[in-house]
């Protein structure tokens, strides 16, 4: 019995060639892929740690609103600006508020009226939240006024 023979009319290789190309075309968006994948999980942790160090501004606002100490503190402190470190409950996340005040004023909004004898303290308060470890900080300032009976 023969052998079976093929001819090859003028076959070079080039299915090989094609598949190769495309493999390695098929591998480049692969790890093209991976990158991007990675970047997007880097961006995503980043805000998480952003989102962690504004809360722990916000909440050192709000621990602190009712500190009557340190709102005499600030009121007595003719412009100085009075801070105080808050916990946090969250480790490795520092809270700090600074009280500032910035004068008196009618307590306009207040629901006995102006002239009443009744005045308003401006106070600013400028929270700051950090994450040291990755430095995430977020800084954030409210205006508060406390209402209380003039001295007049």
């Amino acid at each position: 019995m023969k052998p079976i023979q093929y001819r090859r009319n003028g076959e070079r290789g080039a299915t090989l060639f094609v598949s190769l190309v495309l493999l390695v075309l098929i591998s480049l968006l692969g790890v093209a892929a991976l990158k991007n994948a990675s970047v997007e999980e880097q961006m995503s942790a980043n805000l998480y740690q952003k989102n962690i160090a504004f809360q722990a501004s916000e909440s050192a606002v709000e621990a602190t609103l009712d500190n009557d100490t340190l709102i005499s503190q600030t009121l007595s402190a003719n412009g100085t600006p009075v801070p105080m470190d808050v916990p946090t409950t969250v480790p490795g996340v520092t809270a700090r508020v600074t009280y500032s005040y910035v004068g008196d004023g009618p307590a306009s909004g207040f629901s006995i009226g102006n002239g009443s004898g009744f005045s308003a303290a401006h106070l600013m308060i400028t929270a700051t939240g950090e994450v040291p470890a990755i430095n995430a900080s977020t800084t954030t300032v409210h205006g508060v006024y406390r209402v209380s009976p003039s001295a007049d």
